[in-house]
């Protein structure tokens, strides 16, 4: 039973989406999409020290891709939508995370 889970998280680990690489536009680091995940986690990790304010990615094939882009800034309390297609460099910038 245990064994199933461990093989599936093996799995999960060595999976392309989430290899270390090198991408043309975000250097090297864990990205999938075109998003640097570890600055994402990062920004929304400072973030969190606050409590106010989240990073969100939305899929591309969601109905409100081409509204939302594929980073969102959200207000934790209300769920309501602060900022769509966030640049997660600028706004780490921004903030004084990078």
């Amino acid at each position: 039973m245990g064994r199933g889970i461990f093989y599936s998280l093996i799995a999960i680990a060595l999976s392309p989406i989430l290899r270390l690489h090198v991408d043309p536009l975000l250097g090297t680091g864990m990205s999938t999409a075109g998003v640097n995940l570890a600055l994402l986690a990062k920004v929304n990790h400072f973030l969190a020290a606050k409590g106010e304010r989240q990073i969100k990615r939305c899929q591309p094939d969601s109905d409100r891709y081409e509204e939302l882009g594929s980073l969102y800034l959200i207000e934790m309390a209300s769920g309501e939508v602060l900022d769509h297609h966030v640049d997660i460099e600028a706004f780490a910038r921004k903030i004084g995370v990078a």
